[in-house]
């Protein structure tokens, strides 16, 4: 397990000498929550998305509170950064899934319950302190740019959350 991180921590944005980097660069289950999210996956009927992403340090429980980094969040700023609970975690092993009550770091975990405060992206914590752990950043530029309203201006609600949800299930889209 050691192995598969050890050098993870370089993606930390915080001081390399603070407990959340010493706690990455052990592999420390006791110590804080940092978790890396790639990528958010839509359930099968499209309403929700969990989050998919690595524990680097800690282990992650359902109920946990947490501090949720988006991809656009600044140390010392409030933007981007929220607070909830984690409703429910699993582990995807080959072509199941299976839930846990907790998951030690070193893992690949799927997370229920972030699924509003993350576009695709970011890291989640639970030391008041924690850095975002930096974001692969992808190198493609948009194609394509369309411009799009909707037809009734009273839906354009529903169409900010339609184009929203596009966004979360398909990477290469830029909103």
């Amino acid at each position: 397990r050691q192995m598969c991180i050890r050098d993870r921590y370089m993606g930390y944005e915080g001081p390399q000498d603070d407990a959340c980097c010493i706690a990455i660069k052990d592999c420390n289950q006791e110590g804080p929550l940092m978790i890396q999210i790639c990528r958010m996956i839509s359930r099968n009927d499209g309403s929700h998305f969990f989050a998919l992403g690595r524990v680097f340090s800690g282990t992650v429980a359902a109920g946990m509170k947490v501090r949720i980094m988006g991809q656009d969040y600044k140390p010392g700023r409030k933007y981007d950064l929220f607070e909830s609970s984690i409703q429910r975690v699993f582990a995807i092993l080959g072509r199941n899934v299976e839930t846990f009550s907790e998951i030690p770091c070193g893992n690949m975990v799927g997370i229920v319950g972030v699924d509003q405060y993350l576009i695709r992206q970011g890291t989640i914590s639970n030391h008041p302190d924690a850095y975002p752990i930096r974001i692969v950043k992808s190198s493609t530029a948009p194609v394509v740019r369309v411009g799009v309203e909707p037809k009734d201006p009273a839906n354009l609600p529903k169409l900010v959350e339609g184009l929203r949800r596009l966004q979360q299930s398909l990477s290469l889209i830029h909103i």
